[in-house]
């Protein structure tokens, strides 16, 4: 079968950078993110928290083809800001709000237990 291994939709090879930056030449603080071994579970959240920031002017992702496993996002910014410091806050915030999800997770399902 033509198809690849499963595996290689989440093992990055070696040599082979997670996060790859490319600043934009023809945009002023515009730039582009690629993260190897992610689908739309990442871009699409990612994009969504980058929309949440005032100085992102726009923020948009794509997956090059089916079979490549990676998502390329697109940030342009305000002067106040660069696309890399909007990058890092965006990832920090999401990183709050999951670990929020999780706790009111984990206290639900403690209190369900218990009833129970």
């Amino acid at each position: 079968m033509n198809a690849p291994d499963r595996y290689e939709r989440f093992v990055v090879p070696e040599g082979t950078k997670k996060v790859c930056y490319e600043r934009d030449t023809k945009i002023i603080n515009a730039a582009s993110f690629t993260v190897e071994r992610e689908d739309h579970t990442i871009g699409n959240n990612l994009r969504m928290q980058l929309h949440k920031d005032p100085n992102v002017l726009f923020s948009g992702y794509n997956l090059p083809h089916p079979l490549h496993y990676k998502t390329t996002t697109r940030i342009h910014t305000t002067s106040q800001s660069s696309p890399t410091q909007a990058y890092n806050q965006s990832i920090n915030d999401l990183d709050k709000e999951l670990d929020h999800l999780k706790s009111g997770f984990e206290a639900e399902l403690l209190k369900f237990s218990k009833d129970y």
